[in-house]
């Protein structure tokens, strides 16, 4: 009897001891990634497009990033390096001194770095990141009592389970069957929680779209009279009509990542026939018609061509931006059931800690191949590249440049 209770008691704990470590690493996993992307496009985007190299208290209000970081509820210490730095609440901890060293050494060799804190009681998730020009630290401070509070119901809910178990054992399955039940609606709560959150984002770039078209519309015809105003109005005309459209190409990328997000594994694929050189003259042409393309003539595969069409393009567009469009080459082959296509450029590379994330959204904090993206096309990609069951990989080339190729799944029509 003793052998009994004591496995029923050894599995029920490591159970709910499993269950919680999922959960609990998922949710908190999904939190970070969220607070890291805000903190990416925050400091990587707004702050570099509208602060100088060097930051000076009053230049976070004056550029309007103070109200923004208002209007998005986002709590924020930013130091600039002096003695009156920017607060944006009345209760956000100063952000220097509630992080450990091993955050601070990340920060200051220019990386996001992210840590759980609690102070005065109330627990954060703090994300730190530098503007790469150095001129201020931006300490990103998200509350997660919320998170902590459900992760609370969801021991106590694993603890009784577990009691329950240990003390009814067998006679008492029906009651394990519904704490089972209890956990399972908890696990679904969390998880149609991150859909609603997913949805917003959604619905947000779909509602920005409408008086977005209304922008770029409003500016291009204020630009079509640019020769009709003074010579001091015409750059600032221009610079109106770029920085529109800019959003405008935010906002499309924004809606098509929350499409691929709302995909699941299991999406059908439009599979075609796809004539492999043929197709990447086509994606040259249109995007850097420049650009070498070696491949093996007559080698037809069956794919999704949409989708492999908008992992190419956006790697020929980063070869275009970043690389400065020097020397670019696009190399295919089949390594058995793999089709490989390698777009190769001759710019400076990417330094060899960051290369992994360049696929990540809003990575742009690598100066050397900084540039006007948005810092989401490669994210794009990876994400096209995840429903194909293709892989994506970067690599700095020894003669100099980037290389980034991926690797799809498909099936060889007319062979070599």
């Amino acid at each position: 009897m003793l052998i009994v209770v004591g496995v029923v008691t050894v599995g029920a704990v490591a159970l709910a001891a499993l269950a919680f470590a999922l959960v609990s690493t998922s949710l908190r996993a999904e939190v970070l990634d969220r607070a890291v992307e805000e903190a990416r496009f925050t400091v990587g985007v707004l702050a570099v497009e509208r602060l100088g190299h060097r930051v000076r208290p009053g230049d976070i209000e004056a550029s309007g990033l103070a109200d923004d970081l208002r209007r998005r509820d986002i709590d924020a210490y930013v130091d600039v390096g002096g003695t009156d730095d920017f607060v944006s609440g009345l209760d956000v901890p100063v952000g220097p001194e509630v992080v450990s060293a091993e955050t601070a050494e990340l920060l200051a060799q220019g990386n996001v770095a992210a840590q759980w804190i609690e102070t005065r009681e109330v627990p954060y998730l703090v994300v730190a990141a530098r503007l790469p020009s150095g001129g201020a630290d931006f300490y990103l401070f998200t509350e997660v009592t919320d998170v902590e509070r459900a992760l609370d119901q969801l021991r106590l809910v694993l603890f009784g389970a577990s009691l329950v178990v240990v003390l009814l054992g067998g006679v008492a399955g029906w009651r394990v069957a519904h704490q089972a039940g209890s956990l399972a609606d908890t696990i679904d709560q969390l998880t149609a929680a991150r859909d609603r959150e997913r949805r917003f984002v959604a619905d947000v770039s779909h509602e920005l779209r409408t008086p977005v078209t209304a922008l770029v519309h409003e500016a291009a015809e204020l630009a079509s009279g640019i020769e009709h105003l003074p010579v001091e109005q015409r750059r600032v005309v221009e610079l109106l009509e770029e920085d529109v459209r800019r959003l405008r190409d935010l906002v499309e990328e924004l809606l098509e990542l929350s499409r691929l997000d709302a995909a699941d594994d299991h999406v059908e694929l439009d599979l075609r026939d796809v004539e492999v050189e043929r197709f990447l003259h086509a994606v040259v042409e249109r995007r850097l018609p420049g650009a070498e393309v070696w491949a093996p003539g007559g080698l037809t595969v069956r794919t999704d061509r949409r989708r492999l069409e908008r992992i190419v393009a956006n790697l020929v567009d980063n070869a275009r931006t970043h690389g400065e469009g020097r020397d670019v080459i696009l190399r295919a082959e089949m390594a058995g059931p793999t089709l490989v296509i390698e777009v190769a450029d001759r710019g400076p590379g990417v330094p060899d800690a960051q290369l992994q994330r360049i696929f990540d959204r809003f990575a742009k904090g690598d100066t050397a191949r900084a540039g006007v993206g948005s810092g989401l096309g490669l994210a794009i990609a990876r994400e096209h590249a995840r429903v194909l069951r293709a892989a994506l990989n970067a690599r700095n080339r020894p003669e100099g440049g980037l290389a980034v190729e991926v690797r799809v799944p498909v099936t060889v029509v007319t062979d070599l």
